[in-house]
Protein backbone atom coordinates (compact mmCIF):
# COMPACT_ATOMS: atom_id res chain seq x y z
CA UNK A 1 0.00 0.00 0.00
CA UNK A 2 1.50 3.28 -0.46
CA UNK A 3 -0.24 6.64 0.93
CA UNK A 4 -0.39 10.15 0.33
CA UNK A 5 -1.97 13.23 1.64
CA UNK A 6 -3.43 15.71 -0.50
CA UNK A 7 -1.57 19.30 -0.04
CA UNK A 8 -2.76 22.94 -0.22
CA UNK A 9 -2.04 23.02 -4.05
CA UNK A 10 -4.15 20.06 -4.99
CA UNK A 11 -7.14 20.50 -3.23
CA UNK A 12 -10.24 22.18 -4.47
CA UNK A 13 -10.35 19.30 -7.49
CA UNK A 14 -12.71 16.81 -8.12
CA UNK A 15 -10.90 13.36 -6.68
CA UNK A 16 -11.55 11.31 -10.54
CA UNK A 17 -9.37 14.63 -11.83
CA UNK A 18 -6.96 14.30 -9.59
CA UNK A 19 -6.23 10.52 -9.78
CA UNK A 20 -5.96 11.17 -13.89
CA UNK A 21 -3.22 13.56 -13.08
CA UNK A 22 -1.35 11.64 -11.01
CA UNK A 23 -1.44 8.20 -12.51
CA UNK A 24 -1.36 10.22 -16.21
CA UNK A 25 -0.58 6.82 -18.20
CA UNK A 26 -3.49 4.46 -16.64
CA UNK A 27 -6.91 4.24 -19.18
CA UNK A 28 -9.86 6.03 -17.65
CA UNK A 29 -11.62 2.82 -17.16
CA UNK A 30 -9.21 1.33 -14.88
CA UNK A 31 -9.15 4.16 -12.62
CA UNK A 32 -12.99 3.62 -11.70
CA UNK A 33 -12.52 0.00 -11.69
CA UNK A 34 -9.89 0.38 -8.80
CA UNK A 35 -12.32 2.70 -7.03
CA UNK A 36 -15.40 0.45 -7.05
CA UNK A 37 -12.90 -2.74 -6.11
CA UNK A 38 -11.53 -0.36 -3.09
CA UNK A 39 -8.14 -0.52 -4.30
CA UNK A 40 -7.81 3.16 -3.93
CA UNK A 41 -9.41 4.72 -0.98
CA UNK A 42 -10.13 8.33 -0.10
CA UNK A 43 -9.87 8.47 4.21
CA UNK A 44 -9.59 5.21 4.16
CA UNK A 45 -13.43 4.72 2.79
CA UNK A 46 -14.52 4.06 -0.60
CA UNK A 47 -14.58 6.78 -3.28
CA UNK A 48 -16.96 7.54 -6.62
CA UNK A 49 -14.67 9.67 -7.63
CA UNK A 50 -16.80 13.08 -7.44
CA UNK A 51 -15.98 13.87 -4.34
CA UNK A 52 -14.09 17.67 -4.09
CA UNK A 53 -10.51 17.10 -2.16
CA UNK A 54 -9.52 18.91 0.70
CA UNK A 55 -6.19 20.09 2.26
CA UNK A 56 -5.23 17.01 4.49
CA UNK A 57 -7.11 14.35 2.77
CA UNK A 58 -5.51 10.92 2.35
CA UNK A 59 -5.52 8.86 -0.40
CA UNK A 60 -4.51 5.14 -0.15
CA UNK A 61 -3.33 3.09 -3.54
CA UNK A 62 -3.72 -0.99 -2.71
CA UNK A 63 -1.45 -1.55 -5.64
CA UNK A 64 1.57 -3.13 -6.44
CA UNK A 65 4.71 -0.77 -6.80
CA UNK A 66 5.35 -2.22 -10.52
CA UNK A 67 1.94 -0.66 -11.45
CA UNK A 68 2.10 2.70 -9.71
CA UNK A 69 5.39 2.98 -11.49
CA UNK A 70 4.19 2.11 -14.94
CA UNK A 71 1.02 4.06 -14.48
CA UNK A 72 2.98 7.10 -12.82
CA UNK A 73 4.81 7.57 -16.15
CA UNK A 74 8.49 7.19 -16.10
CA UNK A 75 10.14 9.04 -12.79
CA UNK A 76 12.70 12.14 -13.61
CA UNK A 77 15.98 10.84 -12.86
CA UNK A 78 18.61 12.95 -10.76
CA UNK A 79 21.01 13.26 -13.60
CA UNK A 80 17.94 14.90 -15.71
CA UNK A 81 17.66 18.40 -13.53
CA UNK A 82 18.86 21.26 -15.74
CA UNK A 83 22.35 21.86 -15.51
CA UNK A 84 22.93 18.51 -13.76
CA UNK A 85 21.74 20.64 -10.47
CA UNK A 86 19.94 19.46 -7.74
CA UNK A 87 17.65 22.20 -5.80
CA UNK A 88 19.59 23.09 -2.64
CA UNK A 89 18.54 21.37 0.54
CA UNK A 90 18.55 24.09 3.65
CA UNK A 91 16.73 22.03 6.15
CA UNK A 92 15.99 18.27 6.05
CA UNK A 93 14.96 16.89 9.78
CA UNK A 94 11.75 15.75 11.39
CA UNK A 95 10.02 14.57 7.69
CA UNK A 96 10.91 17.91 6.53
CA UNK A 97 12.66 19.07 3.91
CA UNK A 98 13.45 22.84 2.79
CA UNK A 99 14.60 23.42 -0.77
CA UNK A 100 16.12 25.87 -2.18
CA UNK A 101 14.26 26.36 -5.61
CA UNK A 102 16.19 27.44 -8.70
CA UNK A 103 14.09 29.85 -10.99
CA UNK A 104 13.16 27.65 -13.88
CA UNK A 105 11.93 24.38 -12.18
CA UNK A 106 8.37 23.90 -12.03
CA UNK A 107 7.28 22.71 -7.92
CA UNK A 108 4.29 20.90 -9.92
CA UNK A 109 3.61 18.98 -13.17
CA UNK A 110 1.86 20.82 -16.10
CA UNK A 111 1.53 18.19 -18.22
CA UNK A 112 4.78 18.98 -20.17
CA UNK A 113 8.23 17.19 -20.36
CA UNK A 114 9.83 20.21 -17.82
CA UNK A 115 11.39 19.03 -14.46
CA UNK A 116 8.90 19.56 -11.41
CA UNK A 117 10.15 19.36 -7.76
CA UNK A 118 7.28 17.06 -7.17
CA UNK A 119 8.24 14.40 -9.89
CA UNK A 120 11.81 14.89 -8.85
CA UNK A 121 11.60 15.10 -5.18
CA UNK A 122 11.95 10.89 -4.37
CA UNK A 123 15.26 10.61 -6.66
CA UNK A 124 16.63 13.44 -4.65
CA UNK A 125 15.75 11.92 -2.07
CA UNK A 126 16.79 8.27 -2.69
CA UNK A 127 20.06 9.87 -4.25
CA UNK A 128 21.36 11.69 -1.57
CA UNK A 129 20.31 8.46 0.70
CA UNK A 130 17.76 10.29 2.81
CA UNK A 131 15.31 7.53 1.89
CA UNK A 132 15.20 3.62 0.48
CA UNK A 133 12.42 2.16 -1.67
CA UNK A 134 11.14 0.72 0.93
CA UNK A 135 9.97 3.96 2.34
CA UNK A 136 8.87 4.58 -0.93
CA UNK A 137 6.51 2.11 -1.00
CA UNK A 138 4.56 3.26 2.20
CA UNK A 139 4.66 7.09 1.11
CA UNK A 140 5.17 9.51 -1.57
CA UNK A 141 7.19 12.55 -0.36
CA UNK A 142 5.87 16.36 -1.94
CA UNK A 143 6.06 19.86 -2.02
CA UNK A 144 3.00 21.73 -0.01
CA UNK A 145 3.84 25.17 -1.47
CA UNK A 146 3.83 26.51 -5.14
CA UNK A 147 6.21 29.29 -6.08
CA UNK A 148 6.29 30.05 -9.84
CA UNK A 149 8.25 28.53 -12.01
CA UNK A 150 10.52 31.66 -12.59
CA UNK A 151 10.61 32.93 -9.00
CA UNK A 152 13.34 31.64 -6.71
CA UNK A 153 13.56 30.11 -3.01
CA UNK A 154 12.17 28.64 -0.20
CA UNK A 155 9.72 25.47 -1.32
CA UNK A 156 8.91 23.19 1.85
CA UNK A 157 8.13 19.52 1.57
CA UNK A 158 7.27 16.30 3.56
CA UNK A 159 9.03 13.45 3.26
CA UNK A 160 7.28 11.55 5.70
CA UNK A 161 3.35 11.35 6.24
CA UNK A 162 3.47 12.94 9.46
CA UNK A 163 5.78 15.62 8.18
CA UNK A 164 3.44 16.13 5.28
CA UNK A 165 0.83 16.76 7.76
CA UNK A 166 2.24 19.13 10.01
CA UNK A 167 3.10 21.10 6.91
CA UNK A 168 -0.40 21.09 5.57
CA UNK A 169 -1.66 21.99 8.74
CA UNK A 170 0.70 24.79 9.17
CA UNK A 171 -0.15 26.71 6.11
CA UNK A 172 -3.89 26.31 5.70
CA UNK A 173 -3.91 27.88 8.97
CA UNK A 174 -1.44 30.49 7.97
CA UNK A 175 0.99 29.82 11.02
CA UNK A 176 3.94 30.11 9.01
CA UNK A 177 4.85 33.35 7.82
CA UNK A 178 6.26 33.85 4.23
CA UNK A 179 9.09 36.45 3.46
CA UNK A 180 9.58 37.04 -0.28
CA UNK A 181 12.58 39.62 -1.81
CA UNK A 182 11.30 41.44 -5.14
CA UNK A 183 13.09 44.35 -7.13
CA UNK A 184 10.42 46.51 -8.63
CA UNK A 185 10.50 49.71 -10.63
CA UNK A 186 7.69 52.32 -10.79
CA UNK A 187 6.05 53.69 -8.00
CA UNK A 188 7.08 53.52 -4.70
CA UNK A 189 4.62 52.52 -2.04
CA UNK A 190 4.05 53.39 1.39
CA UNK A 191 5.10 50.77 4.15
CA UNK A 192 1.85 48.86 4.98
CA UNK A 193 -0.19 46.03 4.43
CA UNK A 194 -2.56 46.45 1.80
CA UNK A 195 -5.96 44.46 1.12
CA UNK A 196 -7.01 43.97 -2.43
CA UNK A 197 -9.21 41.47 -4.38
CA UNK A 198 -8.33 39.04 -6.71
CA UNK A 199 -9.83 38.24 -10.22
CA UNK A 200 -8.65 35.05 -11.87
CA UNK A 201 -8.71 34.64 -15.45
CA UNK A 202 -7.48 31.19 -16.81
CA UNK A 203 -7.84 31.99 -20.53
CA UNK A 204 -5.07 34.12 -20.33
CA UNK A 205 -3.71 32.67 -17.00
CA UNK A 206 -3.67 36.09 -15.21
CA UNK A 207 -4.70 37.89 -12.17
CA UNK A 208 -6.82 41.19 -12.02
CA UNK A 209 -6.54 43.18 -8.65
CA UNK A 210 -9.85 45.22 -7.52
CA UNK A 211 -10.05 47.49 -4.60
CA UNK A 212 -13.56 46.30 -4.17
CA UNK A 213 -15.37 42.59 -3.43
CA UNK A 214 -16.75 40.97 -6.13
CA UNK A 215 -18.02 37.86 -7.66
CA UNK A 216 -15.48 34.90 -7.71
CA UNK A 217 -12.78 37.61 -6.19
CA UNK A 218 -10.46 36.16 -3.76
CA UNK A 219 -9.41 38.63 -0.74
CA UNK A 220 -5.39 38.88 -0.79
CA UNK A 221 -3.40 40.52 1.72
CA UNK A 222 -0.01 41.57 1.15
CA UNK A 223 2.38 43.33 3.59
CA UNK A 224 4.70 45.97 1.48
CA UNK A 225 8.41 47.24 2.97
CA UNK A 226 10.67 49.56 1.03
CA UNK A 227 14.41 48.06 1.92
CA UNK A 228 16.24 49.66 -0.30
CA UNK A 229 15.99 52.74 -3.41
CA UNK A 230 17.21 54.05 -6.28
CA UNK A 231 15.82 56.37 -9.26
CA UNK A 232 14.85 52.94 -11.06
CA UNK A 233 15.11 49.89 -9.41
CA UNK A 234 14.12 49.34 -5.62
CA UNK A 235 14.18 46.52 -3.47
CA UNK A 236 11.39 45.34 -1.27
CA UNK A 237 10.65 43.19 1.34
CA UNK A 238 6.50 41.15 1.26
CA UNK A 239 4.58 39.40 3.72
CA UNK A 240 2.49 36.99 2.40
CA UNK A 241 -0.90 36.93 5.04
CA UNK A 242 -2.51 35.37 2.27
CA UNK A 243 -1.08 33.15 -0.89
CA UNK A 244 -2.95 34.05 -4.10
CA UNK A 245 -1.31 32.98 -7.50
CA UNK A 246 0.73 35.49 -8.82
CA UNK A 247 -0.18 38.07 -5.45
CA UNK A 248 2.86 39.53 -5.15
CA UNK A 249 3.64 40.52 -9.21
CA UNK A 250 -0.02 41.65 -9.71
CA UNK A 251 -0.69 43.30 -6.31
CA UNK A 252 2.60 45.68 -6.95
CA UNK A 253 1.09 46.32 -10.50
CA UNK A 254 -1.98 47.51 -9.14
CA UNK A 255 -0.02 49.97 -7.12
CA UNK A 256 2.00 51.19 -10.36
CA UNK A 257 5.14 49.16 -9.25
CA UNK A 258 5.86 46.48 -11.53
CA UNK A 259 8.18 43.79 -10.98
CA UNK A 260 11.64 43.48 -12.49
CA UNK A 261 11.65 41.17 -15.42
CA UNK A 262 7.84 40.52 -15.43
CA UNK A 263 6.94 39.17 -18.60
CA UNK A 264 3.22 39.44 -17.55
CA UNK A 265 2.82 42.33 -15.22
CA UNK A 266 6.10 44.22 -15.40
CA UNK A 267 7.03 47.28 -17.45
CA UNK A 268 8.54 46.30 -21.01
CA UNK A 269 11.02 49.13 -20.79
CA UNK A 270 12.68 47.95 -18.01
CA UNK A 271 12.49 44.62 -18.82
CA UNK A 272 14.32 45.55 -22.08
CA UNK A 273 17.08 47.55 -20.37
CA UNK A 274 17.28 44.58 -17.86
CA UNK A 275 17.27 41.73 -20.75
CA UNK A 276 20.36 43.82 -22.37
CA UNK A 277 22.37 44.78 -19.28
CA UNK A 278 22.13 41.65 -17.60
CA UNK A 279 20.80 39.24 -19.48
CA UNK A 280 17.28 39.09 -16.61
CA UNK A 281 14.89 36.45 -18.68
CA UNK A 282 12.66 35.99 -15.72
CA UNK A 283 10.96 38.12 -12.63
CA UNK A 284 13.25 38.68 -9.89
CA UNK A 285 11.43 37.75 -7.34
CA UNK A 286 12.96 35.23 -4.57
CA UNK A 287 11.04 33.90 -1.75
CA UNK A 288 13.31 34.19 1.15
CA UNK A 289 12.60 32.62 3.98
CA UNK A 290 10.15 31.04 6.62
CA UNK A 291 9.31 31.45 10.21
CA UNK A 292 7.67 28.47 11.93
CA UNK A 293 5.37 29.11 15.30
CA UNK A 294 6.64 28.70 18.34
CA UNK A 295 4.42 25.37 18.90
CA UNK A 296 5.51 24.33 15.52
CA UNK A 297 5.09 19.89 16.29
CA UNK A 298 8.62 19.95 14.75
CA UNK A 299 10.12 20.97 17.71
CA UNK A 300 13.70 21.42 16.03
CA UNK A 301 11.74 23.97 13.48
CA UNK A 302 9.94 25.68 16.52
CA UNK A 303 10.18 29.43 16.61
CA UNK A 304 13.11 29.37 13.83
CA UNK A 305 13.45 31.15 10.72
CA UNK A 306 14.98 29.16 7.85
CA UNK A 307 16.10 31.88 5.25
CA UNK A 308 17.71 31.13 1.26
CA UNK A 309 20.50 32.85 0.17
CA UNK A 310 19.90 35.58 -2.87
CA UNK A 311 20.50 34.42 -6.27
CA UNK A 312 23.16 35.40 -8.13
CA UNK A 313 21.45 37.37 -11.35
CA UNK A 314 18.88 38.99 -8.28
CA UNK A 315 22.00 40.38 -6.62
CA UNK A 316 24.03 41.03 -9.83
CA UNK A 317 20.94 43.83 -10.81
CA UNK A 318 21.24 44.84 -6.80
CA UNK A 319 24.83 45.39 -7.16
CA UNK A 320 24.39 47.44 -10.27
CA UNK A 321 21.80 49.87 -8.76
CA UNK A 322 23.53 49.81 -5.80
CA UNK A 323 20.97 48.74 -3.33
CA UNK A 324 21.69 46.73 -0.47
CA UNK A 325 19.94 43.74 1.79
CA UNK A 326 20.90 44.01 5.10
CA UNK A 327 20.39 40.38 5.84
CA UNK A 328 21.89 39.36 3.04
Amino acid sequence: MQTLIITNEEAGQRFDKFLKKYLREAPPGFLYKMLRKKNIKLNGAKAEGKEILREGDSVSFYLSDETLEKFRGSPVSVSAQPGGKVPGFLVNREGILILNKPAGMLVQPDGSSAVSVADALPGWLLAGGFLTEEDLRAFRPAPVNRIDRNTSGIVLCGTTLNGLRVLSDAIRERRIAKTYFVLAGGTVPEDGIYTAWAEKDAGTNTVRVHDHPGEGMKEMITGIRLVSRSPSVSLFEIDLVTGRPHQIRSHLKHLHAFTAGDRKYGDPALNRTLASRFGTDRQLLHAYSVTFPEDFPAGTLAGKTVRAPLPDDFRRVMDAYGLSCPDN
